[in-house]
């Protein structure tokens, strides 16, 4: 009789649909015994993960899972992938970044379902042709040794194509067909080895982000601009100074259409660069203590204020919460890394503590929630609905602040962040208080960012900061003269710095010191 992993024989019986296996606890079970063949009969599974651990090769029974719509198998060691692969007819996502696959099955080609590819972090050259999987809408093969983008992507027949990530490659020429992706929105070449730019680029009308840093590019003048400026301005010099290969029958009208086009000049469109401007700390500015018994627990924070928003837009608030969102998943890992939390500057009383309590001596009112309960508390509260809804829904997967939890399990301390009145306005990685909840009246905003290593928790902070000025939360510098699209409109945010001192007042951090928000495309004025 087959004996399965405990986790494995739980997913049979209980009929889920997925099933996570990650870490060095599975791990040391791969290493010793392979992986339990049982897996490859529970068919009824269509999300399957097999991350972070040493495996080394995926068995061919791996095409019997037929029934799989997502699959992870990342960060593993794996040198290559099953041609049973091409069984997999339903599979939408997949996944097999960080591993060091040299060549990927030709079967590849024939899971026409697939939406999001991702092979970044290999040993790959070359991809299988993909021009046939027309409902493609990411692909992601950076951080490998591709000398060239692959054309079977460029093909007008990839209607849903949006996203081609292929920095860190070895690439060293954009080909012509670039241009057949008119959906293209996303495109990143950054940190290869392209010198020049073909005008075909400027074909794909609605990218709207475009990376090329990070290359020789022997224009100066486009260098300069993709060094310090956003997208529309790279794209409209593209358009304007880069020279299209493919000019046989269109070369008169192309030659029209340059002489009417804008013309791009670098020094010009820097002026129109969106203003950050950074407001020396002093004295009598809030300020933060850290104490020791966060050192074991979620030993950093940095703070700054951000004066004069406007928020009062509901779609301007829910942009901003949704950057928020993301970062969390991205930069933040899953707030394994780092958390954020935002408040109402003006609902805060005084100087603030960072420190750590037993979970039964934190009260909080958590955010959209009406009554003040102990973290301890809010914790059995959080597990007793995630259950509910693993039971509702038959997944181990969450949504909201739920998927969590598992980053406070067995901590006998909790970090908080504390006013001088003694309310807790901060309770990471879970929630900050309700009691310090935006609004449309929010004028000035405290921003924390707290985690477990000091150069993330910048990092996080950098990429907020950014993210609001782009989101036009601060004032819009209106002097500058306007095109039909406002495009030459500056947005302008105001942020003052904030220092993070010990219990005997000694510096440990000021945020944003000089050496931070180090952003191309920005004005940054310091003190």
């Amino acid at each position: 009789m087959t004996t399965f992993w405990k986790e494995v024989q739980q997913v049979r019986d209980e009929k889920r649909c997925e099933l996570v296996i990650s870490g060095s606890l599975f791990s040391e079970r791969i290493e010793k015994n392979g992986l339990d063949p049982g897996i490859f009969q529970v068919t009824h599974l269509n999300f399957l993960e097999i991350s972070k651990t040493h495996l080394k090769e995926l068995p061919p029974d791996i095409g019997l899972l037929t029934n799989l719509t997502r699959m992870v198998v990342s960060y593993n060691e794996l040198n290559k992938l099953p041609s049973e692969i091409q069984s997999l007819k339903k599979l939408k996502v997949l996944d097999v970044s960080h591993n060091a696959l040299s060549e990927l099955p030709p079967g590849l080609s024939d899971l026409i379902e697939l939406q999001s590819l991702n092979v970044s972090s290999n040993e790959l050259s070359a991809i299988p042709s993909l021009n046939d999987l027309l409902n493609l809408v990411k692909l992601d093969i950076c951080c490998n040794k591709f000398a060239a983008i692959p054309v079977s992507v460029c093909d007008s027949k990839l209607f849903h194509f949006t996203d081609l990530i292929a920095n860190k490659n070895l690439i060293s020429e954009i080909p012509i067909e670039i241009e057949h992706l008119e959906t293209l929105r996303v495109l990143d070449l950054s940190e290869n080895q392209l010198e020049k730019i073909p005008g075909e680029l400027g074909s794909c009308m609605k990218l709207k982000e475009l990376n090329l840093k990070g290359n020789k590019l022997k224009d100066k003048r486009l260098l300069k601009l993709v060094e310090q400026c956003h997208t529309k301005q790279v794209m409209d010099y593209i358009r304007s100074h880069c020279a299209k290969a493919n000019t046989d029958n269109k070369q008169g009208k192309s030659k029209k259409k340059t002489k009417q086009a804008k013309k791009v000049n670098a020094d010009e469109v820097i002026e129109l660069l969106d203003e950050l401007s950074i407001l020396h700390v002093n004295d009598e500015i809030l300020h933060v203590v850290t104490t020791p018994k966060v050192a074991d627990i979620r030993p950093y924070i940095v703070c700054c204020k951000v004066l004069n928003v406007n928020i009062s837009d509901a779609s301007t608030m829910k942009r901003f919460i949704t950057a928020q969102t993301k970062l969390h998943d991205s930069v933040c890992e899953k707030r394994t890394a780092a958390t954020i939390a935002t408040h109402d500057l003006a609902k805060i009383q005084g100087n603030l503590i960072y420190e750590a309590r037993p979970p039964k001596e934190i009260l909080i009112t958590p955010l959209n929630r009406k009554k003040e309960v102990t973290a301890a508390e809010l914790y059995t509260q959080l597990n007793e609905e995630a259950d509910a809804i693993r039971k509702e829904k038959k997944k181990n997967t969450y949504s909201g602040i739920h998927k969590y939890l598992y980053l406070l399990k067995d901590k006998p301390l909790y970090p908080c962040l504390v006013d001088s009145s003694n309310t807790v306005i901060s309770f990471p990685p879970i929630t900050n208080s309700e009691k310090t909840k935006m609004s449309n009246e929010t004028k000035d905003i405290l921003l924390e960012v707290t985690g477990s290593n000091l150069s993330t928790c910048k990092k996080v902070m950098d990429t907020l900061l950014v993210e609001m000025l782009k989101l036009g939360l601060g004032n819009l510098d209106n002097q500058g003269s306007n095109d039909e699209e406002g495009e030459s409109q500056r947005n302008m945010l105001t942020v003052q710095q904030i220092k993070i001192v010990d219990e005997e007042e000694q510096l440990k951090v000021v945020y944003p010191s000089r050496t931070d928000i180090q952003t191309e495309g920005i004005l940054i004025k310091r003190p």
